[in-house]
């Protein structure tokens, strides 16, 4: 048996004799009849049960390292090359994905250029689905490993047909996993190769995303969510305004309907969110300054759930950002303290000097945190020795290790966190300046009447945001706020409150924390 399955070598061996056997038998009629040498052919369906079992077994590594050893990959690309069966081509390439996956698999599959021609070729010669779908699949894996990448990467420059393929995929396929598995290679194709990048940023690629995302839907997935990197990593390039400003409605449109699928709630959450939502809003900034701004300001105006949504996010932040450091603070106050315990040797004769805080200690306690009684210093010192308590007992136990690793992935998930939420915040920020600078100056328009109608909360913290990052913002709001007959009474309030009372973001509201 191959190590802990049901097959054995002889098994294996036999289903890529059979696989061999069914190809040179399409070759043989083609020789008989050239005539019908493009026609599809089918494939028995027993054949296609047995390649789906070694298929489905080809994830498992020790399948794979006998693959190997029966030379497998020529097989399969010999298979690729020969067979006008699309069945027989899906499950070939299929196979080849799965074996990429395997650790230092995916190396030898990419080392032979004749795999890597084969693969590409495909995307010309197969018009066929599912087998698109594996071909993808396959390119995406040795795209994402570094050993990998820059092989793949040197072919598809000197393709001459690779964007155009990947454009038409995205524009007219109505397959979403297809969709996704197109939207993740040009994604990373843009993002680590400028030469591409600028090769895919046209008006025609704008397009097939926006086609493409009406079809994957309007609500998060991971195809949307690299179809919206797409048109962001567009904007990076020389000519974005142009490529953005042929179809400033239909992007402007997607990307709103987006958010709205995102945002359209009571309190927005942007736990795992901060990234696609930066995209939304990046996008936005490029709608709103691509020429004519006129342009773009109207659409602003027509649909304000842009502004609106943004309102949202900014609170959100304020919120994401004092969690992000409580949580900082308690991380390494833990850390600190797990180095002191694991410091003390013998870990069995660890003696902890405060008296350790029992269960009825902490019940009452937490009876006096409810009535409000207990100080700040109390509560430290109960959680504290509660906690050294619990880190001893680890300790003696031989977990010292353990709690190290849990500290280094808690402190590096915060940190993406927290790199994240301020990269949101800067998108935001630069939404906000764009829209406020392309207004009219010291004229009313709809902006301000929405801001004027904004929850107070919103209000303050989206003047707070500006005063810290785009204080020529906050004058123009200032000077059409003191035009008579605007009715901006709450936002010439809030600037006011601002202006009076300046809190930085991260140190906002320490009491409530505290109380919290």
């Amino acid at each position: 048996m191959i190590g802990d399955t049901v097959f054995s070598k002889h098994w294996l061996f036999t289903a890529l004799m059979k696989l061999i056997q069914e190809v040179d038998g399409e070759s043989s009629a083609n020789k008989e009849g050239d005539d019908e040498k493009d026609d599809i052919v089918d494939v028995d369906d027993d054949l296609q049960t047995e390649l789906c079992r070694l298929w489905d077994m080809s994830m498992n590594k020790d399948v794979v390292l006998c693959l190997i050893e029966f030379k497998a990959i020529d097989i399969l690309v010999g298979a690729l090359t020969k067979t006008r069966a699309p069945r027989l081509a899906e499950i070939s390439v299929g196979i080849l994905g799965n074996m990429a996956c395997c650790k230092g698999v995916g190396s030898q599959i990419t080392d032979s250029e004749g795999v890597r021609q084969v693969v590409l070729l495909m995307l010309d010669a197969y018009s066929d689905t599912p087998t698109l779908v594996e071909t993808t699949r396959l390119i995406v894996v040795c795209l994402s490993t570094e050993n990998t990448r820059e092989l793949w990467l040197a072919d598809i420059k000197k393709s001459k047909t690779f964007v155009e393929n990947m454009r038409f995929i995205l524009q007219s396929s109505t397959s979403s996993d297809l969709i996704k598995n197109v939207a993740n290679i040009v994604d990373q194709l843009m993002d680590i190769e400028e030469e591409i990048c600028s090769a895919f940023s046209t008006p025609e690629l704008v397009l097939a995303v926006v086609e493409g995302m009406k079809q994957v839907g309007v609500v998060w997935s991971e195809a949307a969510e690299s179809l919206l990197h797409i048109l962001t990593l567009v904007r990076t390039t020389a000519e974005d305004s142009s490529c953005l400003a042929l179809h400033r409605e239909s992007v402007f449109s997607l990307v709103t309907d987006f958010l709205h699928s995102l945002c359209d709630c009571a309190m927005v959450t942007l736990e795992s969110k901060e990234t696609v939502l930066a995209s939304c809003y990046c996008i936005l900034s490029a709608v709103v300054m691509a020429p004519p701004s006129d342009d773009g300001i109207e659409l602003i105006e027509q649909n304000s759930s842009a502004i609106t949504f943004a309102l949202k996010i900014v609170e959100a932040i304020r919120q994401q950002r004092r969690r992000l450091s409580r949580l900082s603070r308690r991380s390494d106050e833990h850390k600190k303290l797990t180095e002191t315990l694991t410091a003390r040797q013998p870990h069995s004769t660890i003696n902890v000097s405060e008296k350790p805080a029992n269960s009825e200690e902490r019940v009452n306690a937490a009876d006096k945190r409810v009535d409000g009684d207990l100080s700040a210093s109390e509560e430290s010192d109960v959680d504290g020795r509660a906690r050294t308590e619990r880190l001893a007992k680890a300790s003696d136990n031989g977990q010292a290790d353990d709690n190290g690793q849990a500290d280094d992935s808690c402190q590096r998930s915060l940190s993406d966190s927290t790199e994240s939420t301020e990269i949101l915040r800067e998108q935001i920020l630069d939404f906000f300046r764009n829209v406020l600078l392309a207004l009219p100056k010291e004229q009313m328009s709809p902006v301000y009447a929405l801001l004027n109608s904004s929850k107070s909360s919103y209000l303050h913290q989206l003047l707070r945001l500006l005063q810290d990052g785009a204080p020529e913002c906050i004058s123009a709001i200032a000077a059409v706020a003191a035009l008579r007959g605007t009715g901006l009474h709450a936002l010439r309030d809030a600037l006011k409150h601002v202006q009076t009372t300046k809190v930085s973001l991260p140190e906002d509201n320490k009491e409530e924390e505290k109380q919290l």
